[in-house]
């Protein structure tokens, strides 16, 4: 299209029309850069659309990240994601000229923020602060890739658990996440939900639904945020469990309670077995499907599998990538991955609609965005992360934790996984860990070093 024409279709009240335009002008970018830059700081509308656009097809402007690696060189040939890094390049000199509104910029992409940030006086916003408990060991199930095979199974007292909430309102947390084993099995779950309403936060977990409902889930109203709900091989062999796993999803989504579905890829799934996680998605008006590689091990030993054993399940995830996409369920990826082996065009596809695919926002709020307490009352930065910890006191600050944590994290986050991450656009502007941080800690690794 001509920017005449595609001036008149932005004009145009006909929102496909505009669409339409605004996809033209991002694809073709930096030949309609004038254009793309023109409404930022005059247009707010036309801006939301049109940046929405962009950090979908441009993903390294989508979030807000640490110091990149390296500074960026628009001349350099990188070996993974060569692609993407001269798209970088190429917006950075089109807003150069094109664009001196730092403020509209640093507002609508936050992957740019490093770059900015000598520009413009804005501090990083602090996100919603959470907190992860385990509230209980105790689990149904016995699935072995499972981070939680190595708890204890004790859970946590209902007065401990008080002083836990004192706490965590006093370090201004706002959602709390009950953790297992399976929260559902707490003993105490209706006790904590309709505590945690009381005191004005919020609640989100992962269940595997197969055990009977908490009535404080059904009495709920907007206390629970969302489920992510285990979609696990051993309910679907048991037709009890199934049961009771249907029922407990449709009294959930009647509720109104946001539900994304999580399942797990191993190298001896079937392919039917995928069909029926997006049936059941389907069947029960389901949008989101979250899955994620059986890492640290499938083999029962909770100690990481080599990442070529990651490489057989990687069809598995082309073919449930393409699946969804027919069926319009949003498919994400759990835990950061080394999309260095995927195909490329699936990497990218990946990386457009899933970026937290390579890397996790473990490292926000000073490296405790993920802040987990264990059964046994020990903070640590992650529940994969378990080293180093803190024990639980009622006279500890949120800056104490930082204070032990961030330095730990930021270490983690800066160590390669391979010796080819100096050779990635995704690395080099610190769009990629690698992997899950725990793969960086050698007691999980048995001691090994991470990477090949």
């Amino acid at each position: 299209m001509t920017k005449e024409e595609l001036h008149i279709l932005l004009a145009s009240d006909d929102m496909p029309f505009r669409k339409a335009a605004i996809d033209e002008i991002v694809w073709s970018f930096p030949e309609h850069a004038d254009l793309f830059f023109a409404p930022f700081g005059q247009d707010d509308e036309l801006a939301l659309a049109m940046a929405n656009a962009a950090k979908q097809w441009m993903p390294f402007l989508r979030d807000g990240y640490a110091e990149p690696v390296n500074p960026f060189d628009a001349g350099k040939n990188y070996a993974y994601f060569d692609s993407m890094a001269k798209h970088y390049g190429a917006f950075l000199r089109e807003m150069h000229k094109h664009h001196a509104d730092q403020d509209a910029l640093w507002h609508h992409f936050p992957g740019l923020r490093a770059e900015l940030k000598n520009a413009t006086p804005h501090e990083e916003p602090v996100k919603n602060r959470q907190l992860m408990v385990f509230v209980t060991g105790r689990c149904n199930l016995h699935c072995p890739y499972c981070f939680s095979k190595e708890l204890t199974r004790m859970s946590i007292s209902r007065e401990d658990m008080t002083r836990v909430l004192d706490w965590a309102q006093r370090a201004n947390v706002k959602s709390i996440l009950p953790c297992g084993g399976e929260p559902l099995l707490y003993e105490h779950m209706d006790w904590l939900i309709e505590e945690v309403g009381r005191r004005g936060l919020k609640v989100y977990f992962a269940t595997n639904l197969s055990v009977p409902l908490p009535e404080s889930v059904l009495r709920q109203e907007g206390i629970i945020e969302q489920l992510h709900v285990h979609l696990t091989e051993e309910i679907f062999r048991n037709d009890h469990l199934m049961q009771t796993f249907l029922h407990n999803l449709r009294l959930c989504r009647d509720k109104g309670i946001y539900i994304i579905l999580r399942g797990n890829i191993c190298e001896g799934n079937e392919t039917g077995l995928y069909d029926e996680w997006l049936r059941i998605a389907e069947e029960n008006e389901i949008h989101a499907l979250n899955v994620a590689f059986t890492i640290p091990s499938h083999t029962g030993s909770n100690r990481y599998v080599s990442f070529e054993a990651l490489r057989p399940m990687i069809p598995h995830l082309s073919y449930l990538w393409e699946q969804a996409k027919q069926k319009q369920i949003r498919l994400s990826v759990a835990k950061p991955l080394p999309l260095c082996m995927f195909p490329e065009d699936l990497a990218q596809d990946i990386l457009r609609t899933n970026l937290t695919a390579t890397y996790c926002n473990i490292g926000e709020d000073g490296g405790l965005h993920n802040l987990s307490l264990s059964t046994d009352l020990r903070f640590s930065p992650c529940l994969g992360v378990d080293e180093p910890s803190v024990s639980f006191a009622d006279d500890l600050e949120w800056s104490d934790l930082r204070a032990v944590f961030s330095p730990a994290v930021r270490t983690m986050l800066s160590q390669p996984l391979f010796d080819r991450c100096k050779d990635c656009f995704l690395y080099s502007r610190n769009l990629c860990q690698g992997a899950c941080l725990s793969f960086k800690q050698e007691s999980r690794n048995g001691g090994a070093s991470c990477g090949e």
